[in-house]
């Protein structure tokens, strides 16, 4: 009995390890907690997700994943999404990323550096379901 009952909880191990193992990665980077959790909990069925929300670690966080995909939340003061673009231009090449950005008023090069930088840009409030749409979409 304990051998087959170690046999079929080996067997669902395997089953959760190749699930896990075969689902793209996809970095959230917020600085809002909040966004970045809610994000993470109606994403993480369909992809694995790693957080980071510190400015100041989202250099070192993309070189160690190398994600499949960027999602980023460009964060409302303009020199925060200025280092946000930098980190990202001298970084990452191929890794497609979506942007999600607050409606307000940019510097028209600012706006061109983020439209140039981003596969998709979306402004917020957005749909999850246009999100993960998005998501699937670039990971073709």
């Amino acid at each position: 009995m304990s051998n087959q009952t170690s046999i079929i909880s080996h067997e669902k191990t395997q089953t959760v390890l190749s699930s896990t193992v075969f689902r793209k990665r996809v970095l959230v980077f917020s600085p809002d907690m909040d966004l970045a959790r809610f994000l993470l909990l109606n994403l993480e069925d369909k992809f694995q997700i790693v957080r980071e929300h510190r400015l100041e670690h989202f250099e070192r966080t993309v070189k160690e994943l190398i994600p499949d995909l960027i999602l980023i939340d460009l964060f409302t003061f303009s020199a925060d999404i200025i280092k946000q673009l930098d980190i990202i231009r001298r970084i990452v090449s191929t890794v497609p990323i979506i942007a999600l950005r607050a409606y307000m008023s940019l510097s028209p090069e600012m706006n061109e550096s983020i439209d140039d930088l981003a596969d998709v840009v979306f402004f917020k409030p957005v749909d999850v379901e246009l999100i993960t749409q998005a998501i699937e979409d670039l990971l073709k």
